[in-house]
């Protein structure tokens, strides 16, 4: 009785990771599976011992769903977590949490009026490496911290990702459905990391194009300059264009008055007058890092505290991302956070 049911709304590739997760944890009950294709969510029933359905108002009718995890499209992702939070629901949601600014300011507002718990799936504020280089910073083994790079180049090719099937060829690299490119979809991870380490920015400049894949409308590379509110500065180059495939690799780096610290992919190494440190992340496995965020926020529903990546984490990192984009539009800075939703329809 003291295990949290969960509803999976969504059963894709990463619906399918949460359920498998939910279903596996001790605070956790996987009580329903929902997806649009009745086949789908029969079979994942199936395979996950959970009821299955075709709808969040149907889940939502069942007394035993107490949380929410939405891994629908983005587009889905901001009315659905409203009506499950309208519905009384926890809802824990995919990044990014909403493709407009109107609807993650929405949502948050709504789960603090309702007293719930709202949490964004930034799964890698869970990873050994930068929780370990997060108290490095508020301990003060680096100094003040005045430069901070951030670089994404992964590969996403049209075929195999943005056309691979009917439901990729209906929302993936249209700004109405996923709200933006290689920033919104894949590189809002490293940016939710580099505030998480950096703080809040204050202005950014940014360039965005599409280079190598013709059939979608959204950015496949970007760059951007930021000047963060203690004073540091910033750099974001992020593609998805990377050839060879096999050079692929995510690093964030930061500079300090007493030493230098970079997270490459999964790992971290800190240089310091006192030596070295390294973390090795490479063993964990896909899928982990999930299990760790949806266990801690089932053990913060249970104890009434804050998540580590509530509602307004979210807002953050899609207000910088949306800055980006419109200093990319006018050519000019943009003082945070953005007066106009770009792209928003």
């Amino acid at each position: 009785m003291d295990k949290v049911g969960f509803a999976v709304v969504g059963l894709g590739v990463i619906g399918q990771v949460h359920a498998s997760n939910i279903s596996s944890l001790e605070g956790c009950r996987l009580v329903a599976v929902v997806d649009q294709l009745r086949a789908r969510a029969e079979e994942a029933g199936k395979r996950f011992g959970a009821i299955p359905y075709c709808s969040i108002d149907e889940a939502l009718r069942n007394p035993e769903v107490e949380a929410v995890v939405i891994a629908t499209p983005s587009y889905l992702h901001a009315p659905q977590a409203l009506y499950a939070l309208q519905n009384g629901r926890h809802v824990l949601v995919e990044k990014p949490m909403a493709t407009t600014l109107k609807g993650a300011q929405l949502i948050t507002r709504t789960a603090e009026r309702m007293g719930l718990r709202l949490g964004v799936v930034f799964q890698e504020r869970f990873l050994e490496a930068a929780k370990r280089l997060k108290e490095a910073i508020s301990n003060g083994m680096l100094g003040r911290v005045y430069l901070i790079e951030a670089e994404l180049k992964w590969w996403r090719g049209e075929g195999e990702y943005y056309r691979s099937d009917p439901v990729a060829c209906s929302w993936r690299g249209y700004w109405e459905t996923e709200g933006g490119g290689v920033l919104m979809n894949q590189a809002i991870h490293t940016i939710d990391l580099m505030l998480w380490f950096g703080g809040d920015a204050e202005e950014v400049s940014g360039m965005t194009a599409n280079a190598l894949h013709p059939s979608i409308e959204v950015e496949d590379v970007a760059t951007a300059v930021i000047k963060f509110k203690n004073g540091s500065l910033g750099t974001i180059s992020a593609t998805v264009n990377t050839q060879p495939t096999t050079r692929q690799y995510r690093k964030i780096r930061l500079y300090g008055e007493k030493g230098q610290a970079e997270i490459h992919d999964l790992s971290l190494s800190m240089w310091m007058d006192g030596g070295e440190v390294y973390v090795d992340g490479s063993m964990i496995g896909f899928g982990e890092l999930h299990k760790r965020l949806v266990a801690e926020f089932a053990s913060c529903i249970k104890s009434g505290s804050e998540f580590l990546v509530g509602g307004a984490e979210g807002v953050r990192s899609l207000e910088l991302i949306k800055a980006i984009y419109l200093s990319s539009r006018r050519g000019e800075f943009i003082t945070l956070p953005p007066t106009e939703d770009v792209y928003a329809l």
